[in-house]
């Protein structure tokens, strides 16, 4: 008896090193792997049509991590290529206002209040001291980007090596994932029943996570670019893109993109006075608030809690802390463990009864 479990001491034991050992191995690249991961079940449909048509699982699975690198770099490089033209255009016109002197413009009649206030701005944004300061945050802002640019060439093989392991890790998990999976149900604990519920569970949450953000993503995105049409904004096509992209971004999301702009008309109305540019900024901020902010603060947390089973403070307090503990990519592992954690309580609760 006593060498019986002495053997299952030590096997514990050393299983447990050998956990411990192996996730600092694969941490530095937990990143990469998990976007693989994610990636590989968000494009598996498209590996499962491919395969469909192709017998040659590998193959399929080529096909489709060519494809999958396509449908995102292509997308990604137009909208870098627009913004850093946009920004080297807007940094080009804030250094000529400010090295003209006339950041700003003042505005008629000056009896107004209004035009009382711009003007009194206009004078002291126009001072020598603040255009220098101007000038210091426009060199600094540079300067800083022209850093991180360089830091980003000198990390480039960090990046190419994080980017070869997402494709790896898709690649077999499009031709292997199914036997991953079967692995996994398998190695689990449990009865069964609950090792196809558990399983279940973490399909369900997946799916609620991953397809619940992007399709909150492509609709933000598209109403904001419909606004900014209707609004008059510049590149609606391209800041639409962009609130696709800024809508998984949590605590701000898509705010961080309408809301400078409502500002902006808002003050270029005041300054010019212009009526109608106030009443765009007021309408555009409005809009921003009630049909593009609802979607993220109120059909997010419903939508991702009713498909995976989670309540919505659930939902929230698991996107946050996964965030902080794994970065962007926590959006989506957060949930799902907490999901499982969730189902493991439930399974104890009925063994209990």
């Amino acid at each position: 008896m006593m060498p019986e479990l002495y053997r299952k001491g030590i096997f514990t034991m050393i299983f447990l090193v050998l956990i411990v050992v192996s996730f600092f191995i694969i941490k530095p690249y937990l990143t990469a792997v998990l976007t693989g991961m994610i990636f590989s079940y968000i494009f598996y449909p498209l590996y499962f049509r491919i395969n469909k048509r192709i017998a040659s699982k590998n193959l399929s699975s080529l096909i489709a991590s060519i494809l999958v690198v396509l449908i995102i770099t292509l997308p990604l490089f137009f909208v870098l290529n627009t913004v850093s033209k946009e920004a080297y255009a807007t940094y080009l016109l804030s250094k000529q206002k400010v090295l003209s002197g006339q950041f700003l413009t003042e505005c008629e009649p000056a009896d107004k209040i209004i035009c009382k206030a711009v003007n009194y701005l206009t004078n002291e944004v126009n001072q020598p001291q603040v255009r220098y300061y101007f000038d210091t945050t426009i060199k600094s802002i540079t300067g800083r980007v022209t850093k991180d640019i360089s830091n980003i060439l000198f990390s480039l093989h960090v990046l190419v090596l994080d980017t070869f392991i997402v494709l790896f890790v898709m690649f077999f998990l499009f031709k292997d994932g199914k036997i991953f999976v079967n692995k996994i149900e398998n190695m689990l604990p449990l009865k069964p029943s609950y090792r196809k519920h558990v399983i279940k569970r973490l399909n369900s949450m997946a799916s609620a996570v991953i397809y619940g953000n992007l399709i909150i993503a492509i609709a933000q995105g598209t109403l904001g670019g419909i606004g900014f049409f209707i609004f008059g904004l510049s590149s609606p096509l391209l800041w639409g893109v962009i609130m696709i992209f800024a809508s998984l971004l949590p605590y701000i999301g898509t705010s961080v993109i309408w809301l400078p702009a409502s500002l902006f008309l808002i003050f270029s109305g005041y300054a010019n006075m212009e009526t109608s540019l106030i009443t765009k900024g007021i309408l555009l901020m409005l809009y921003g608030v009630f049909i593009i902010g609802i979607i993220d603060n109120i059909l997010k947390p419903k939508l991702i809690g009713d498909r995976s089973g989670l309540h919505p403070v659930l939902v929230l307090l698991s996107v946050v802390g996964g965030i902080n503990f794994l970065g962007f990519i926590g959006v989506i592992i957060g949930p799902m463990i907490i999901a499982a954690l969730v189902t493991f309580i439930n399974i104890y609760e009925e063994e209990k009864r």
